[in-house]
């Protein structure tokens, strides 16, 4: 949902004695439309909802494993991260650089991105060495110019990855 509907639904079911405690949605550096001004984001930290982000790695695309003209997943995954990893590799880059200065990589800059924007991160893991790269993302925290770094990186891209198609306003 959107950010007009949660402010209704929350409402209708605060009414009822129910309260909303947390909201999942669709969030990463190449889905932020949630943490845009006026957006979900705002929303729920006016309402004292969680933000929950799912899929903040982008599918594995901001996980640091796969580079442009190397091995990608197979079917549709390897499709679209053929047609976009050549398109991101200057964020690509950025996270690498920020992830260094922190002794991680890029998945635990992009988890940190989502952190700072006040969303939870639930990342998938799938191999001992992810659970590792979760670990040493919750150890520190983007600065302020990190953070700007990162949006300012974004909003240039011309890639991004679809939002949901049935939310709301």
């Amino acid at each position: 949902m959107g950010p007009r509907r949660l402010r209704l639904v929350a409402a209708w079911m605060q009414r009822r004695g129910v309260p909303v405690h947390s909201l999942q949605v669709q969030l990463s550096l190449l889905c932020p439309q949630a943490v845009a001004p006026g957006g979900l984001a705002d929303s729920c930290r006016d309402l004292g909802i969680r933000l929950i982000a799912y899929s903040p790695l982008a599918l594995g695309l901001l996980g640091g494993r796969y580079q442009p003209g190397g091995a990608m997943p197979e079917g549709p995954r390897g499709v679209l991260f053929r047609r976009m990893l050549p398109g991101i590799e200057p964020l690509l880059g950025l996270m690498r650089d920020i992830g260094q200065d922190h002794g991680s990589g890029p998945a635990a800059v992009a988890l940190n991105w989502c952190r700072a924007h006040g969303a939870m991160p639930i990342p998938g893991l799938r191999d001992p060495q992810q659970v590792r790269e979760i670990v040493r993302a919750q150890g520190w925290l983007l600065n302020s110019h990190e953070r700007a770094a990162l949006d300012q990186r974004i909003a240039g891209l011309k890639l991004r990855m679809v939002a949901n198609p049935f939310q709301s306003r």
